[in-house]
């Protein structure tokens, strides 16, 4: 009996494809962020859709932004992004630490460009700031995401500097970074 359920797992493990991808997200600083985005943009989430990718390996999510305001660069009003992971077909790939949109929700994109390809988050998820009305103020507040690497090199939980700002300061501060 143990015989044969050991040979059914290993013909099991045999049969299976090896299909392992590793993901390495090196943490960036806010300056890093700024300087090495095409373009960030405050904007609303207006579509979702998931697609599987060329080689039918893997699911895409494509992004479709109304463009609320620029902080650098410009795109016009829609944008059309991908991230990695989503549904399709009844099929969900998930990304671990991957970045996750839903439709209606407002943000704020690091974007990069690679070539002809759509454009992505950059540094995955570092490059997605969410936004949210203050219930007490009223004011528009941009929530940094949670992984975030410190002047010295180290990443920091906890760190004073991460903290919510504002849309209107966290504008003038990337408007500022990106002039220098």
């Amino acid at each position: 009996m143990m015989r044969g359920l050991c040979c059914f797992f290993a013909l099991t493990a045999a049969l299976l494809p090896a299909r392992l991808h590793a993901v390495t997200v090196v943490p960036m600083t806010f300056e890093q962020l700024v300087s090495e985005s095409a373009a960030v943009v405050y904007a609303r989430v207006a579509g979702v859709r998931g697609q599987w990718t060329g080689d039918r390996r893997a699911i895409d999510s494509v992004i479709t932004l109304e463009a609320l305001q620029y902080f650098k660069g410009d795109l016009g009003a829609a944008v059309s992004m991908r991230l990695p992971g989503g549904e399709a077909g009844g099929v969900r790939n998930v990304i671990p630490g991957g970045p996750v949109v839903r439709e209606g929700e407002l943000v704020v994109l690091f974007l990069k460009s690679r070539g002809p390809a759509l454009l992505t988050t950059l540094g995955l998820t570092q490059g997605l700031f969410r936004v949210a009305r203050d219930p007490r103020s009223g004011t528009m507040r941009v929530t940094p995401p949670p992984l975030k690497e410190s002047p010295a090199g180290r990443i920091l939980r906890g760190a004073a500097d991460r903290r919510n700002l504002s849309l209107i300061e966290f504008g003038t501060t990337v408007r500022e970074m990106s002039a220098r």
